[in-house]
């Protein structure tokens, strides 16, 4: 019997099979279903998907980019042929997840404080600070128009928003 994709998917999880959605999208999807766990070639891979081998190797070259995949190689002594055999490094999945996960964390908290630290001004072309707005007499060199102050109070909690989202997101990862 096959090992499917919750195999290689970590077990069905949701949070797991969205990334490899966003990755791979549903075309790969489909690939992915039908791989074994263990060691397989892109020829096998692409008769159990029904699938073009050019579709497989750029799903397998696109998790081989992303530490999922990695292959070895073997050479037919009588041919002279090379075989790539690929597995998935299940391992690596949730710990790429997470630090993808991480640094989206960490550059969302630097940009809500910096909304909330900061006073900022508009004109039809740019978005400056206060300071920088006040240098330039509230006039745009670029544009011409005058600089008007800007309530960012929806933008701050979009971002609140979206720190929430990633932290209940990776706390998903951690317990899956």
């Amino acid at each position: 019997m096959i090992a499917k994709e919750s195999q290689v998917l970590e077990g069905g999880n949701f949070l797991v099979k969205e990334y490899f959605r966003k990755m791979i999208g549903e075309e790969g999807m489909k690939i992915m279903e039908n791989v074994p766990a263990g060691e397989i070639t892109d020829e096998e891979i692409a008769r159990l998907s029904d699938t073009k081998l050019s579709s497989v190797r750029k799903v397998l070259y696109t998790l081989y980019e992303n530490r999922i995949a990695e292959y070895r190689t073997e050479r037919d002594d009588n041919s002279g042929w090379i075989t790539y055999l690929w597995r998935f490094n299940r391992d690596n999945v949730k710990k790429i997840m997470e630090e993808e996960a991480e640094v989206n964390l960490n550059e969302l908290n630097r940009q809500l404080e910096e909304e909330r630290k900061g006073v900022f001004y508009q004109c039809n072309c740019q978005r400056i600070l206060f300071e920088e707005a006040a240098a330039k007499n509230f006039c745009c060199d670029e544009c011409g128009s005058n600089f008007e102050y800007i309530d960012n109070g929806s933008l701050i909690k979009e971002l609140e928003e979206q720190v929430e989202v990633i932290a209940k997101w990776m706390k998903g990862i951690k317990k899956g």
